[in-house]
């Protein structure tokens, strides 16, 4: 179960990532823009947890 996750984790955080060089070439929204809020950077964030959830998963792993 935990190599499941962690595949997940991976793929969610290379989409994070793909997100990021996308958004450098101005290809789709840099930043999330919320109603009465500031603009959040949140490509940055999504890959960094997901990569955290993956190192927890193949922690260990023999």
């Amino acid at each position: 179960m935990r190599k499941k996750i962690g595949v997940l984790a991976l793929s969610l955080a290379s989409l994070g990532v793909v997100w990021l060089l996308l958004g450098m070439a101005n290809i789709v929204p840099f930043l999330i823009v919320l109603p009465q809020e500031t603009s959040i950077r949140a490509h940055a964030s999504f890959a960094v947890l997901f990569l955290l959830i993956a190192s927890w998963a193949f922690w260990n792993e023999d």
